[in-house]
């Protein structure tokens, strides 16, 4: 993430995270299948002047997954995965069903409204 929480809504870290993962298509033209499973992931929040050793996965079940963040891009925020294992194949933002428009009397006002859908897929063993 670029830069810590301001007092702006729309620029605080994502606060709604689902993880998807998807097989791969079958065939070279065949598209790719409709989302498998959602997960919520634990969440931790690194900026930019963080040690990024912080990251590295502790146990080797473990997958960690980074979404660049930067509260002044217009574009959708981009996913990367420290695995060998798995593979990003999209990041999806809109805004959350259930979060409402943030209002000063909401229990947290500054919280980001989008929710952001990273899809995984499992990358097949070469042998």
């Amino acid at each position: 993430m670029s830069s810590p929480p301001s007092s702006n809504a729309e620029e605080n870290p994502p606060y709604y995270i689902l993880v998807s993962q998807s097989p791969l298509p079958s065939g070279s033209t065949a598209s790719r299948p409709p989302y498998q499973s959602f997960t919520h992931p634990i969440i931790e929040y690194h900026y930019a002047d963080d040690l990024p050793h912080a990251l590295l996965p502790q146990n080797p079940q473990e997958h960690v997954l980074v979404l660049d963040y930067d509260p002044t891009s217009t574009i959708s925020p981009v996913a990367q995965i420290l695995s060998t294992e798995l593979a990003v194949l999209s990041v999806k933002a809109t805004a959350a069903p259930a979060s409402g428009p943030a209002t000063d009397d909401s229990p947290n006002p500054k919280k980001n409204g989008q929710i952001y859908v990273i899809e995984t897929t499992q990358i097949p063993l070469v042998t």
